[in-house]
């Protein structure tokens, strides 16, 4: 009696792409905004005040104030909601694209 051998293949990975690629992000109406800037403004504070009071890093808090962050880091998130006294919601606002039209 023979024993037969299988052979199992590696699985392929997925094929990378881009995030301005994906059809979700380019069909997207909506964006998410962070508020980091405008709250720092009402409390006439600067960047790195901030980072001194919290000891969160410059290019964490610059990636959030300019909107350049692609992801959140929910410990960042939440020294700056405590910090602020707020919650994620008065943190992030959901806006219209540029260009994109509102569906009724």
């Amino acid at each position: 009696m023979t024993a037969a051998l299988t052979v199992m293949k590696s699985p392929v990975p997925p094929k990378f792409t881009k995030r301005d690629e994906r059809r979700a992000v380019q069909n997207s109406k909506v964006k998410i905004r962070c508020r980091l800037q405008d709250l720092l403004d009402a409390q006439e504070m600067t960047r790195s005040a901030l980072a001194q009071e919290t000891g969160l890093t410059s290019a964490a808090i610059r990636g959030l104030c300019e909107n350049t962050a692609k992801r959140y880091d929910a410990d960042t998130l939440a020294v700056l909601c405590d910090f602020f006294g707020c919650d994620l919601g008065e943190l992030f606002e959901v806006v219209q694209k540029e260009g994109k039209k509102e569906v009724a």
